[in-house]
């Protein structure tokens, strides 16, 4: 029996056993995880709001995949911390991957995508 299998039956039977209509009981136990630290597998607390990380990609219309670029725990990602990953990382991967072909450079509507700045670099510096 897998894991989550494992799981929902418990609840089914938590909810049965207590008579607990079945809404409160999956918003308790969405609250707790089963704890890797500890062998006997004891709930711990789950965090809310998990901490976010930025991750960006790029891939080729052939399938080329660039390495993911993490972005620093906890960064903002606005127009300048996006313009010099640019800069620095996606452009000469680029390059090195178009070799010489025509290649499209093309972005969501994220503001550091679609600021001036941003826009501006793309222009003048994307063949």
């Amino acid at each position: 029996m897998s894991s989550e299998l494992e799981r929902r039956t418990a609840i089914i039977e938590i909810i049965d056993f207590f008579k607990f209509p079945k809404a409160t009981v999956y918003s308790i136990a969405k609250s707790f995880k089963e704890s890797k630290d500890i062998e006997e597998g004891f709930l711990t607390p789950e965090r809310k709001t998990p901490e976010r990380v930025h991750v960006l990609e790029v891939m080729s219309s052939e399938g080329d995949i660039m390495p993911p670029h993490f972005f620093a725990k906890g960064q903002n990602v606005n127009k300048e911390v996006y313009l010099d990953v640019m800069q620095t990382v996606v452009k000469p991967w680029m390059i090195q991957i178009a070799a010489g072909r025509p290649y499209l450079c093309q972005q969501d509507g994220a503001p550091a995508h679609t600021s001036n700045l941003v826009q501006n670099w793309c222009l003048e510096n994307l063949d």
